[in-house]
């Protein structure tokens, strides 16, 4: 456990030579207040407005995580090939891990950020149901962290990029009726669904004993995914030398 701390203060120490702290600081910052100008103007209805807030955010993630995660591969290869993750610890598994841990940490600041500047103005909801918004979006996200840290570490950052911009069109057909069927197999749809299902209980229209069994397959799913997912990069970044300049 020392060593995997250790490890995570490295890579935040890394990542100030990048834009990945500004892109978590700088997005919610400045989309937050857009779309508060804009509200201002607007003649959506409250409930509709803070829909188009949370649905914008859990669409646009998937291309975020994309850019990303490319960005953190990106660095450890110009670095040296990937070899300074392999030869500082003895075990693999920590330098992957510690890599996740901070963009999961990062995603979290971000997500905090986005939520709470908006509650802060947009003062309709309670803050409670604001905290379980930004946890539905988080829970949602870490199996496509888990997907895009494996493949830009494989295939590299154009490949992250272009799964994150079919994520966002996946993620935004799911919102349709398109995804009532499939959204709970979709790791696009979970974030943008948690947080429908969450504005239907606040705004009434279904109880959290009706709507259950509605979300359970999801969350299984979701769950079983993210362990599946997790030992599956680790095992493979454990045998996993560095890509080769034909990969």
């Amino acid at each position: 456990m020392l060593m995997l701390w250790r490890n995570i203060k490295a890579d935040f120490i890394k990542l100030k030579r990048t834009s990945i702290i500004y892109i978590h600081i700088l997005i919610p910052i400045i989309g937050a207040p857009l779309f508060l100008l804009y509200y201002s103007v607007s003649s959506w209805g409250t409930d509709t407005k803070l829909a188009a807030y949370y649905q914008t955010m859990a669409i646009i993630f998937p291309l975020l995580i994309g850019i990303i995660t490319g960005i953190i591969a990106e660095q450890e290869e110009q670095a040296g090939g990937f070899q300074n993750m392999f030869i500082i610890f003895k075990r693999k598994a920590t330098s992957y891990c510690s890599k996740l841990l901070v963009l999961l940490l990062l995603s979290i600041f971000s997500i905090i950020i986005a939520i709470f500047t908006f509650a802060s103005v947009f003062k309709n909801y309670t803050l409670e149901f604001y905290t379980r918004l930004g946890v539905a979006l988080f829970l949602g996200n870490i199996f496509l962290y888990i997907l895009h840290l494996f493949i830009s570490f494989r295939f590299g950052k154009g490949a992250s990029i272009g799964l994150g911009i079919a994520g966002v069109l996946i993620a935004a057909l799911m919102e349709t009726g398109l995804g009532d069927g499939i959204w709970h197999i979709t790791p696009w749809a979970w974030g943008i669904r948690f947080c429908d299902f969450l504005m239907l209980i606040e705004l009434n229209q279904l109880s959290l004993y009706d709507i259950f069994p509605i979300i359970r397959k999801g969350i299984l799913i979701l769950i079983i995914s993210i362990f599946i997912g997790l030992a599956l990069s680790i095992f493979w970044f454990n045998r996993w030398e560095g890509r080769k300049s034909y990969d």
